[in-house]
């Protein structure tokens, strides 16, 4: 997969295209602010990057849409456009438009770009046009997630922003990134061919008869804890049927086979639906209402006695006092009434009296109306006697009858309680009879040889699978492969600025970063001084793994995008006359070396390799002069001049 060109889009009457030569070095020489960084996150941002790092400004404010056209091995061209996300003033967009070529006029217009695609969809065509097979990089004993290496992978190896390719502690694009080390990591051994498509899909047969056996062993572990809780639980359930009645508590049971029929017999277990609770029945409610009723006739029987003593006590205290004042007038039957006698004189004493002395006659008629009364009286007493008697014998009566109701109520009160306890013994028995049945329908106790058996399958199916990968067939492998990258930098060491131009390097692919290997010591590119090392040894780790991609037919892009790579011989204000033609120095030296070694290597790779360079510089040579795709000076930029409003 190569670039043939990048297309912007404002409207419809103001399309931008930048062409490049395939297989060769395209270099875009030109003035600062000229718009030469943004092309590789224009590229990164149509190729499915999750955020649009394209800087705010001019392009931003005047293009619609960024495109490109990628160019296949198989001669097919494809047209992929992303819309700008500030047309909608957001930080990206998932609106893709994607069409097959070829086209008449190089590009579509601007009036048929119309989404039809998503980043998701875009990632699956790239991945399936760079015949990225389907697989997934398990880490060895499961130490993480598991990586499925895509065309997000592998444009990795192809960006080197200005800000990368002078860095001397990374290597790679987006390693500042987190996660992105350790997805480098897993996914290049694969793109350099040390993990084979077929050896993937073992490798994930494996991983999926892995997770099987894990499950079984579970499922085995849990099994037999049931099965020895199960013991314990069922000849707890018999305890506990011993204490509520319904198994003799001399049944024994002297294994779990035993246990479990007993069990068996106690789930067909009834409740005892002969007995009745007694509630507010009819009976309890006339007792209620006969002690209610006695005892109200009680107290007004009661009350009548009261009555009746206090008039018998009031009554025959008035015949005593009548029976002694009798006694006291009975003596005047001695005398005779005197004639004219004065009854204002005392006839003791002659004194005059303030009242009349009353008459004999009279004392005679007063002691007379005595008797007659002193005589009724006696004649009614024995009657309220009698009468009295009748309602102390009634008293009796109530309270026996009153009693005989309260001790009615009493035993239907106890037979209530006990109807309540059988009531609540009967629950119990039937929660315990549930338990016994949920657990005689939860717990298998057979034992069950099928697991054993396909545990002891899976696991030699896994050594089955394991003996057709080799682990360290696999390590030596990517190790060889190393070693061949190794040695391709070394060889081509020779033909930059380097500090150490005799000393072997080597790539490791644990750190992430190159070693030199001097005769005293072994010295990473992070201890290394000096710009021109790291931009050179940057260089050297890329157009080396490049080289093995396409002589191994890895599934990696074929282009590489270098951002100002001159930046560290000297600055843009070099070019004080605004030419970009450098004189002869030590650095200008360097710097065509630099550009002879991308030019010389690129076309030693017969066309299968592109390289777009944007830089600063312009050297009066003619290979360099014969690779400059476009200047961008004297008012040529990315955006043109009449765009800008």
């Amino acid at each position: 997969m190569q670039i043939k060109n990048i297309i912007l889009y404002k409207d419809a009457e103001h399309i931008r295209t930048v062409p490049f030569s395939l297989g060769k070095v395209n270099i875009i020489t030109g003035e600062s602010k000229s718009g030469k960084t943004a092309l590789i996150d224009i590229i990164d941002y149509c190729l499915g990057s999750k955020e649009c790092k394209v800087a705010e400004g001019v392009i931003r404010d005047n293009v619609h849409w960024f495109a490109m056209t990628l160019f296949f091995n198989d001669k097919e061209e494809y047209f992929i456009a992303r819309m700008n996300p500030s047309i909608k003033g957001v930080s990206t967009t998932n609106e893709i438009f994607l069409q097959q070529g070829p086209f008449p006029n190089n590009h579509p217009e601007y009036d048929e770009i119309l989404t039809n695609s998503n980043l998701d969809g875009l990632k699956e065509f790239l991945s399936r046009k760079l015949n990225i097979a389907e697989n997934l990089q398990v880490a060895e004993n499961n130490t993480r997630e598991a990586l499925e290496v895509n065309f997000n992978h592998s444009r990795i190896y192809c960006y080197q922003p200005q800000t990368l390719i002078a860095q001397r502690d990374y290597l790679f694009f987006n390693q500042t990134e987190q996660f992105v080390p350790q997805a480098i990591k897993d996914s290049l051994p694969y793109f350099l061919g040390a993990i084979r498509e077929d050896n993937l899909k073992i490798e994930q047969e494996i991983a999926r008869k892995k997770r099987d056996l894990n499950r079984l062993v579970r499922d085995k572990n849990e099994a037999e804890k049931i099965y020895s809780d199960g013991i314990s639980i069922a000849y707890s359930l018999l305890e506990e049927a011993r204490q509520i009645g319904i198994l003799d508590k001399e049944v024994e049971a002297k294994d779990i086979t035993e246990a479990l029929h007993l069990l068996k017999e106690l789930k067909d277990w009834e409740l005892d639906k002969s007995t009745k609770v007694v509630g507010e029945n009819s009976i309890l409610k006339k007792l209620l209402e006969e002690r209610i009723y006695y005892k109200s006739e009680l107290g007004k029987l009661e009350d009548t006695i009261s009555a009746t003593e206090s008039f018998v006590k009031t009554n025959f205290s008035y015949s005593e006092e009548v029976e002694q004042q009798k006694l006291r007038l009975g003596h005047i039957g001695l005398y005779e009434e005197p004639e004219n006698t004065n009854r204002k004189t005392c006839p003791l004493c002659n004194h005059e009296l303030e009242n009349e002395i009353p008459s004999i006659s009279a004392i005679n008629n007063s002691l007379k109306e005595l008797n007659e009364s002193l005589n009724e009286t006696v004649r009614e007493k024995p009657r309220l006697t009698k009468y009295l008697d009748e309602l102390n014998q009634q008293r009796d009566e109530l309270k026996e009858k009153i009693l005989k109701a309260e001790n009615g109520i009493t035993a239907l009160y106890q037979e209530q309680d006990e109807a309540r306890r059988l009531r609540d013994l009967n629950i119990r028995r039937g929660k315990v009879i549930g338990r016994i049945s949920l657990f005689l329908e939860s717990v298998d106790f057979k034992e069950d040889n099928s697991i054993n058996n396909r545990i002891e399958t899976l696991r030699f199916e896994i050594e089955e699978l394991n003996a057709q990968i080799d682990r360290k067939s696999k390590e030596d492998k990517l190790a060889s492969i190393i070693n061949k990258v190794n040695l391709q930098m070394s060889t081509w060491v020779s033909q930059l600025d380097v500090e150490y131009e005799n000393a072997p390097i080597r790539f490791d692919i644990n750190k992430l970063t190159l070693i030199v290997d001097t005769d005293t010591a072994s010295i990473p590119l992070s201890r290394m001084g000096s710009g021109a090392n790291w931009v050179s040894y940057h260089l050297l780790i890329h157009f080396s793994l490049h080289k093995h991609f396409i002589q191994a037919q890895r599934p990696v892009p074929r282009f590489l995008i270098i951002d100002q790579p001159s930046q560290v011989y000297f600055p843009p204000e070099k070019d004080i006359d605004n030419t970009g033609v450098i004189k002869e120095s030590a650095d200008e030296i360097a710097v065509k070396k630099m550009f002879e070694f991308m030019i010389n290597t690129t076309e030693s790779l017969q066309n299968s390799f592109q390289v777009i360079v944007t830089d600063h510089a312009y050297i009066n040579e003619d290979k360099f002069k014969e690779c400059v795709s476009e200047i961008w000076r004297d008012g040529r930029k990315l955006i043109p001049q009449d765009w800008i409003s």
